[in-house]
Protein backbone atom coordinates (compact mmCIF):
# COMPACT_ATOMS: atom_id res chain seq x y z
CA UNK A 1 0.00 0.00 0.00
CA UNK A 2 1.34 3.30 -1.04
CA UNK A 3 2.50 6.06 1.56
CA UNK A 4 -0.12 8.81 2.35
CA UNK A 5 1.07 11.80 0.42
CA UNK A 6 1.17 15.29 1.86
CA UNK A 7 -1.93 17.50 0.94
CA UNK A 8 -1.49 19.60 -2.55
CA UNK A 9 -0.53 22.84 -1.86
CA UNK A 10 1.04 22.56 1.66
CA UNK A 11 4.49 22.63 1.25
CA UNK A 12 7.52 23.36 4.33
CA UNK A 13 8.91 26.87 3.86
CA UNK A 14 12.25 26.52 2.67
CA UNK A 15 13.80 29.15 4.03
CA UNK A 16 13.60 27.91 7.83
CA UNK A 17 15.23 24.32 7.04
CA UNK A 18 17.64 22.97 8.60
CA UNK A 19 19.22 19.08 8.56
CA UNK A 20 20.48 17.25 11.37
CA UNK A 21 23.65 15.09 11.35
CA UNK A 22 22.77 11.43 9.92
CA UNK A 23 25.35 9.78 12.83
CA UNK A 24 27.50 6.71 12.53
CA UNK A 25 30.48 7.93 12.87
CA UNK A 26 32.56 7.33 16.39
CA UNK A 27 35.30 8.88 18.27
CA UNK A 28 37.96 7.13 20.22
CA UNK A 29 40.57 9.40 22.67
CA UNK A 30 44.11 7.65 22.67
CA UNK A 31 45.92 8.92 25.31
CA UNK A 32 49.08 11.08 23.71
CA UNK A 33 47.34 10.96 20.08
CA UNK A 34 45.36 11.86 17.66
CA UNK A 35 41.45 10.71 18.39
CA UNK A 36 40.58 7.61 15.92
CA UNK A 37 37.53 7.69 14.30
CA UNK A 38 35.81 4.75 12.40
CA UNK A 39 32.29 4.56 11.22
CA UNK A 40 29.97 2.87 13.14
CA UNK A 41 26.92 2.30 10.58
CA UNK A 42 26.37 3.46 7.17
CA UNK A 43 23.17 4.94 5.77
CA UNK A 44 20.78 5.95 8.74
CA UNK A 45 17.93 8.37 8.91
CA UNK A 46 18.32 12.99 9.30
CA UNK A 47 16.15 14.81 11.00
CA UNK A 48 14.83 17.89 8.88
CA UNK A 49 12.99 20.61 10.90
CA UNK A 50 9.74 21.71 9.03
CA UNK A 51 7.75 24.55 8.94
CA UNK A 52 4.54 25.33 7.74
CA UNK A 53 2.60 28.83 7.06
CA UNK A 54 -1.35 27.91 6.75
CA UNK A 55 -3.99 30.15 5.88
CA UNK A 56 -7.32 28.69 8.14
CA UNK A 57 -8.47 26.63 5.25
CA UNK A 58 -4.81 24.60 4.56
CA UNK A 59 -4.76 24.31 8.52
CA UNK A 60 -8.00 22.53 8.97
CA UNK A 61 -7.07 20.44 5.96
CA UNK A 62 -3.88 19.75 7.82
CA UNK A 63 -5.11 19.25 11.03
CA UNK A 64 -7.13 16.11 9.46
CA UNK A 65 -4.58 14.98 7.72
CA UNK A 66 -2.59 15.52 10.80
CA UNK A 67 -4.61 13.82 13.04
CA UNK A 68 -6.70 11.04 10.90
CA UNK A 69 -4.90 10.41 8.35
CA UNK A 70 -0.80 9.69 9.45
CA UNK A 71 -1.99 9.36 13.27
CA UNK A 72 0.55 11.95 14.39
CA UNK A 73 3.36 11.32 12.35
CA UNK A 74 2.93 7.65 13.36
CA UNK A 75 2.14 6.67 9.93
CA UNK A 76 4.49 7.01 6.73
CA UNK A 77 3.80 9.90 4.61
CA UNK A 78 5.15 11.36 1.28
CA UNK A 79 6.68 15.32 1.78
CA UNK A 80 8.29 17.08 -0.42
CA UNK A 81 12.16 17.95 0.98
CA UNK A 82 15.71 18.78 -0.38
CA UNK A 83 18.14 16.58 1.11
CA UNK A 84 20.81 17.91 -1.48
CA UNK A 85 19.53 16.83 -4.78
CA UNK A 86 16.28 19.47 -5.20
CA UNK A 87 12.90 18.94 -3.84
CA UNK A 88 11.56 15.22 -3.71
CA UNK A 89 8.91 13.14 -2.23
CA UNK A 90 10.67 11.42 0.93
CA UNK A 91 9.13 9.17 3.00
CA UNK A 92 9.21 10.51 6.57
CA UNK A 93 7.80 9.93 10.12
CA UNK A 94 7.19 12.92 12.05
CA UNK A 95 9.37 12.95 15.41
CA UNK A 96 7.39 12.75 18.73
CA UNK A 97 7.03 15.47 20.54
CA UNK A 98 8.03 17.80 18.01
CA UNK A 99 4.91 19.48 16.76
CA UNK A 100 3.94 22.55 17.96
CA UNK A 101 1.26 25.11 16.36
CA UNK A 102 1.15 28.91 16.81
CA UNK A 103 -1.18 32.01 15.30
CA UNK A 104 1.19 34.64 13.71
CA UNK A 105 -0.71 38.13 12.97
CA UNK A 106 -4.41 37.17 12.95
CA UNK A 107 -4.73 34.86 10.06
CA UNK A 108 -1.89 32.51 9.70
CA UNK A 109 -1.05 29.83 11.52
CA UNK A 110 2.77 28.58 11.48
CA UNK A 111 3.21 24.54 12.19
CA UNK A 112 6.66 23.24 13.22
CA UNK A 113 8.04 19.80 13.50
CA UNK A 114 10.78 17.49 12.65
CA UNK A 115 10.78 14.94 10.41
CA UNK A 116 13.08 11.98 10.25
CA UNK A 117 13.70 9.91 6.78
CA UNK A 118 16.70 8.38 5.20
CA UNK A 119 18.49 10.81 2.98
CA UNK A 120 18.39 10.09 -1.00
CA UNK A 121 22.18 10.24 -1.60
CA UNK A 122 21.68 6.57 -0.80
CA UNK A 123 20.33 6.20 -3.65
CA UNK A 124 23.23 6.92 -5.27
CA UNK A 125 26.02 4.02 -5.97
CA UNK A 126 29.67 4.66 -4.62
CA UNK A 127 31.23 5.02 -8.02
CA UNK A 128 28.03 7.22 -9.00
CA UNK A 129 29.15 9.32 -5.84
CA UNK A 130 32.54 9.19 -6.87
CA UNK A 131 31.67 10.49 -10.71
CA UNK A 132 29.58 13.57 -9.17
CA UNK A 133 32.66 14.88 -7.46
CA UNK A 134 34.65 13.97 -9.93
CA UNK A 135 32.68 16.03 -12.34
CA UNK A 136 32.38 18.92 -10.33
CA UNK A 137 36.27 18.92 -9.93
CA UNK A 138 36.60 19.32 -13.56
CA UNK A 139 33.69 21.77 -14.61
CA UNK A 140 32.64 23.36 -11.35
CA UNK A 141 29.77 25.86 -11.73
CA UNK A 142 29.50 24.62 -14.90
CA UNK A 143 28.41 21.41 -14.06
CA UNK A 144 25.03 22.17 -14.27
CA UNK A 145 24.95 23.44 -17.33
CA UNK A 146 26.45 20.62 -18.92
CA UNK A 147 23.99 17.70 -17.61
CA UNK A 148 21.24 20.72 -18.41
CA UNK A 149 22.88 20.87 -21.83
CA UNK A 150 23.62 16.91 -22.16
CA UNK A 151 19.82 16.41 -21.41
CA UNK A 152 18.36 18.43 -23.75
CA UNK A 153 20.19 16.75 -26.33
CA UNK A 154 19.11 13.44 -25.50
CA UNK A 155 15.79 13.82 -24.73
CA UNK A 156 14.59 16.44 -27.20
CA UNK A 157 17.67 17.22 -30.33
CA UNK A 158 17.80 13.37 -30.91
CA UNK A 159 14.73 12.95 -31.47
CA UNK A 160 14.46 14.31 -34.77
CA UNK A 161 17.43 11.92 -36.04
CA UNK A 162 15.74 9.49 -38.88
CA UNK A 163 17.53 6.53 -38.82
Amino acid sequence: MPNPVMPAGIKPVVSNYSIDDPGGVVRTDVAGGMPRYGLDWDRGAQRFSVTLILDALQFSVWTAFYHHTIRKGAVTFDMPLDSGFGVSPHAVNIVPGSYSAARTSGIMMVVQFVVETENQVYDMTTADASSLVDLYNQYGAYSNMLLDRLGQFANAETNVLDF
